[in-house]
């Protein structure tokens, strides 16, 4: 990505934002699912020994549910986590490069045509802000996802004052 900006002469490194490996949180999540498999198991292997009217079987049932329920959501969060895949977003003095799953884009800020907010649709995220997509020539959407420490997003403060700086719409 160093290169790509170099070639394009975007100028030094102001921020850098990158999500944790994928194949890393995707084993995670498949030790997690497995974790759970066992546990549902070992609830099982118990609630075999006991009588159908005995009151501990219904809360062994109760948590093999939980167990069962978290392996799917474990899969389910696996499988979501090797299909985004690794991303890692820079922005430079002149421009903006992207990475996804080794794959770089770098666009110079003339390029850009805007940022735009995306609110959250459902349940407690209902109205708040989600994430954000910058938008680049072409139809290109980049999905940049908040990540605000001690109240503040750095990443995105510089983004958006470059934004700002070269006249590009923040919505």
């Amino acid at each position: 990505m160093s290169q790509a900006a170099q070639t394009r002469g975007f100028g030094p490194l102001m921020s850098v934002r990158q999500l944790a490996n994928a194949r890393n949180r995707f084993v995670l999540w498949l030790v997690i699912a497995a974790a759970c498999l066992g546990l549902l198991i070992g609830i099982s292997y118990l609630g075999s020994k006991m009588s159908v009217f005995d009151a501990m079987y219904s809360v062994l049932r109760f948590v093999g549910l939980f167990f069962c329920f978290g392996m799917v959501f474990a899969l389910v969060t696996a499988i979501r986590t090797i299909v985004v895949g690794n991303r890692s977003y820079f922005v430079y003095g002149e421009g903006f490069v992207y990475r996804h799953n080794g794959k770089v884009r770098a666009w110079a800020w003339p390029e850009i045509t805007g940022m735009q907010s995306v609110l959250g649709k459902r349940g407690d995220a209902a109205g708040k802000l989600s994430h954000y997509n910058l938008q680049a020539q072409g139809g290109v959407s980049i999905m940049i996802p908040i990540a605000i420490v001690n109240g503040r997003d750095e990443f995105l403060d510089h983004l958006m004052a470059a934004l700002n700086r070269h006249g590009r719409p923040i919505s």
